[in-house]
């Protein structure tokens, strides 16, 4: 029997003795935050905080340069130290957190971090073997290679000034760094998010007649069951306008299988929905948390929709269903 929660949920949540921690891991551009996003923006930014793991690296960008050392390396980083501030943080106390500035490419001071009941670690090591026992939820971010260059090109040089011609090097020695120090957590993610290019016109029988828009990408989430999964989460769709043929392209599938050693479903999503479903999933949701509606849903000046916010949803809806196993066993 489920614990009844809609609009108590996040009174339940704010009421938990010890913080529920989320551990959000992927390479440096890979998304992390946005797929985290959609936690922070459905439950309420008032009861999440994050963790950056940025700030535990050992070395600035110019000890790095003398060092040539990459942040992949976990040597490069004090695991230990965020090991004993999560722990601190589950004990119900306030920790100092490091903070590094990206735009300095320095340490900035530290600062005092108090325990919000949900609290989300990003970065690359986040779910490494000693952080599991410490996660109540896991997710990692896996892009595939070409989606995740062009990412991190226009993140480090459009946003934080990187030198273009520095930044390729630094990415080539990343490779063999990611696949030896990152890819392995994947092995016991909750939730795995592979990223690729749209992938809508191999079905096409000849010439594929739709518009894709730019940034619009295959998502294929890998989902291990919940224990305890909640009541229905309808995904209103008009059948009849998918027969017209101005509609825009979309697919979802879902498919059961072992990843891993593991019983999942695979859901892949790709093209495009409409701001209608995607507003209806959204409202559902937000009746079950219980955090008013303008401060979860945004208004958006777009009508169609990506498949990345579309999995925000499915994502957000997953963790949910992990958060009503911990209320049920904290009941007990």
């Amino acid at each position: 029997m489920t614990t009844p929660i809609c609009i108590t949920l996040r009174t339940q949540i704010q009421k938990l003795k010890t913080p529920i921690i989320i551990g959000v891991a992927g390479d440096s551009g890979s998304g992390k935050t946005t797929y985290s996003d959609g936690i922070r923006r459905l439950i309420g930014s008032d009861i999440v905080d994050t963790i950056a793991m940025d700030g535990y690296h050992k070395e600035n960008r110019e000890q790095r340069k003398i060092s040539n050392r990459l942040p992949l390396d976990p040597d490069t980083n004090h695991l230990d130290l965020l090991h004993q501030h999560l722990t601190q943080l589950k004990q119900g106390k306030t920790v100092e957190i490091p903070i590094y500035n990206h735009a300095t490419g320095n340490f900035d001071p530290p600062l005092p971090f108090a325990p919000k009941p949900i609290i989300i670690v990003e970065g690359l090591h986040a779910l490494y073997p000693q952080f599991l026992p410490l996660l109540d939820f896991s997710i990692y971010v896996d892009p595939d290679h070409d989606v995740k260059w062009q990412w991190k090109f226009e993140r480090d040089v459009k946003k934080r000034g990187h030198r273009a011609e520095n930044l390729k090097q630094e990415m080539l020695q990343r490779e063999a760094a990611f696949k030896r120090w990152l890819d392995f957590q994947k092995t016991g993610a909750d939730v795995v998010i592979k990223i690729s290019q749209t992938q809508l016109k191999e079905y096409s029988r000849h010439e594929f007649t739709a518009q894709i828009p730019e940034g619009y990408y295959k998502v294929e989430l890998i989902v291990i069951p919940a224990a305890v999964p909640l009541p229905t989460l309808p995904l209103p769709f008009n059948l009849a306008a998918m027969l017209e043929s101005h509609q825009p392209p979309f697919m979802l599938a879902a498919v059961p299988c072992t990843y891993w050693g593991r019983n999942v479903m695979i859901l892949h999503i790709d093209g495009i929905l409409s701001q209608e479903t995607i507003f209806e999933l959204e409202k559902h949701i937000v009746d079950y948390t219980g955090i008013p509606i303008e401060q979860a849903i945004t208004k958006r000046e777009k009508t169609q929709v990506s498949a990345t916010e579309f999995a925000q949803l499915l994502i957000t809806w997953r963790f949910l269903e992990q958060v009503n196993h911990i209320l049920e066993k904290t009941s007990n």
